[in-house]
C-alpha cells in the first residue's frame, strides 16, 4: 500500500514538471505581443478647400487605407462624445467624427474638456465686438492679414496656371518637412511643447484602451512632425509612416468623391470668405469640372442649384444666376445641405438650402438695384430670429453673429465687391444645445 501511494505521488511529480516544463517551451515559443500602431495623418487643418490635391475626399480616402481601431484629433473628449466637437470650424474635425461614426470607432480627443470657460467666450466675444464694431473697422484690422494669407493660398495651395500638385504624398515627403526648417526657434518650442502635450496624452489613452491595436492621429501638419518624433523616441509604440499608405489609389479616391463630399468642396470654394475677398486664387477650370460632375450627380437637387449660382456670382454673371436661384427659394421646401456645416466652408453657416437662396437671390436684387426687393428678402431672413446664429458655431461658446451681418445688409446694399468679405466677423457666445451637460455654465 505505501508502495503504490509512492508510486501514486512520483507519478503526479512527473506529469508536474512535464507540464510545468511544455508549458515552459509554449510560453518561450509564443510570438511577443507586438505594440500598438499609430499612424500620425497630417493635415492642412482649415485649410483643405485651397488645395484641390488633398480635400477632404483625400483625407477621408487615406483614413479608409490606414483602416484604425480608434482615432485622436485635436479636440475635447467629452464634446466629441455628443456629437459635437469644441472645434467646429475645423473641416478635418468632421472628417474625423463622420468616419469614426461611419465605421463605428472611438474617437478621443488630445484633452478631456476645455480650459476656457463660458464667461472667457463672453468676454472675448465683447472686447471682439468692441474693437470690430463694423465691417469699416474690421476692414482696418484685418485687411493687410487677409491679403497676405491670400498670397499664401496663391503660393502655396492653388498654383493657379502652373499646373504643380500638391498631392498628400508630395506635402508629406516633401513640403511638411521643408516648411518646418524655416520656422524661428519660438514656431518650433512652441510646437515641441505642444506635441510632448499630445504624445502624453496618446500614451496614457494606449495604456488605458489596450484592445485597440492600431491608431490615427488627425492632426495639423506643424504639430504631426513634431508628434511623430517624440513618440519614435520614447519607443512604446510603433509609429507607421503615412507614406506606406500613398498615393491614394484613384479607385478608392473616386469613391470617396461622392455627392456629399464634391458638393462639400465646392461650398469651401465657392460660398466662403476667401472666395469673396480673391477668388482669383482659386483654379477656375477644375472649380468647373467639380461643378460638372455634380451635377451629373443630381441635376435638379437645391444644392446643385445653388451651388451652380454661386458660381456665377462668383464669375460676375448675376443676370444668369438670378434664375437659378429662384428655384430653391420657391421650391426646395426643408432641403438641407449633405455635408457637416462649419463656418470656415459655408457662410453663412447655414443647412437651409432655401435660406441660403434667398440670401443670395436679394445680393442679386442689390448688384441690379432692385433695392426694394432685397430687402423684402433680408426682413423675412431676420423674421427667422435666433434660428439665424443657431447653426453659426465657430469653436466651443463662440458663434458667428449671422444676425447682425444680416441686419448690415438692410442698411447697406450689397455691391458684389471683395469687401463683402468683412462684414462676416462679428462674434457672440452662448452654450450649445449638444454641449455636454457637466460643462454647461
Amino acid at each position: 500500500m505505501k508502495r503504490s501511494l509512492r508510486f501514486f505521488t512520483f507519478t503526479l511529480l512527473i506529469l508536474a514538471i512535464a507540464a510545468s516544463a511544455g508549458g515552459q517551451q509554449r510560453e518561450a515559443g509564443r510570438a511577443p505581443i507586438s505594440p500598438p500602431e499609430l499612424v500620425i495623418v497630417p493635415t492642412l487643418g482649415n485649410d483643405h478647400q485651397f488645395n484641390l490635391d488633398y480635400t477632404v475626399a483625400h483625407l477621408m480616402t487615406l483614413l479608409d487605407a490606414i483602416s484604425p481601431d480608434a482615432i485622436l484629433i485635436s479636440d475635447y473628449t467629452e464634446w466629441l462624445r455628443r456629437d459635437c466637437p469644441w472645434n467646429a470650424a475645423s473641416p478635418e474635425t468632421h472628417v474625423a467624427l463622420g468616419y469614426a461614426r461611419e465605421r463605428s470607432l472611438p474617437i478621443f480627443g488630445t484633452s478631456t474638456r476645455p480650459n476656457n470657460t463660458y464667461d472667457e467666450n463672453v468676454k472675448f466675444a465683447k472686447e471682439y465686438r468692441e474693437k470690430y464694431p463694423d465691417a469699416q473697422s474690421v476692414r482696418g484690422g484685418f485687411r493687410s492679414r487677409l491679403d497676405s494669407t491670400t498670397a499664401v493660398i496663391a503660393q502655396e495651395y492653388s498654383f493657379v496656371g502652373t499646373g504643380e500638385s500638391r498631392s498628400p504624398e508630395v506635402l508629406i515627403n516633401r513640403v511638411f518637412p521643408s516648411k518646418i526648417k524655416e520656422w524661428n526657434q519660438q514656431q518650433r518650442d512652441a510646437a515641441t511643447t505642444r506635441s510632448k502635450q499630445i504624445a502624453d496624452e496618446f500614451e496614457r489613452l494606449v495604456a488605458s484602451n489596450s484592445s485597440y491595436h492600431r491608431w490615427a492621429i488627425v492632426i495639423w501638419w506643424g504639430h504631426a512632425l513634431f508628434v511623430e518624433d517624440a513618440l519614435r523616441g520614447r519607443g512604446r509604440v510603433r509609429v507607421v509612416p503615412t507614406s506606406n499608405y500613398l498615393p491614394l489609389k484613384p479607385e478608392a479616391l473616386e469613391k470617396r468623391m461622392d455627392y456629399k463630399n464634391t458638393a462639400w468642396i465646392l461650398s469651401g470654394i465657392l460660398d466662403e470668405w476667401y472666395g469673396m475677398w480673391a477668388p482669383q486664387v482659386f483654379a477656375g477650370e477644375r472649380i468647373a469640372a467639380l461643378l460638372t460632375k455634380l451635377k451629373a450627380f443630381a441635376p435638379k437637387n437645391p444644392v446643385t442649384e445653388f451651388l451652380e449660382a454661386r458660381w456665377l456670382m462668383q464669375n460676375r454673371n448675376y443676370k444668369a444666376a438670378e434664375p437659378i436661384l429662384e428655384r430653391p427659394v420657391d421650391t426646395a421646401g426643408d432641403a438641407k445641405f449633405p455635408f457637416p456645416l462649419n463656418g470656415k466652408w459655408i457662410r453663412p453657416p447655414w443647412s437651409s438650402v432655401r435660406d441660403k437662396a434667398k440670401l443670395n437671390l436679394a445680393f442679386v436684387y442689390d448688384y441690379k438695384g432692385e433695392r426694394d426687393k432685397a430687402l423684402k428678402l433680408y426682413r423675412e431672413l431676420l423674421e427667422l430670429g435666433d434660428r439665424l446664429n443657431e447653426e453659426a458655431r465657430a469653436a466651443g461658446y463662440t458663434y458667428d453673429d449671422i444676425r447682425f451681418v444680416i441686419e448690415s445688409y438692410t442698411k447697406t446694399p450689397y455691391t458684389g465687391m471683395p469687401d463683402e468679405a468683412f462684414r462676416h466677423f462679428p462674434l457672440t457666445a452662448k452654450v450649445p444645445a449638444c454641449a455636454p451637460d457637466s460643462l454647461r455654465k
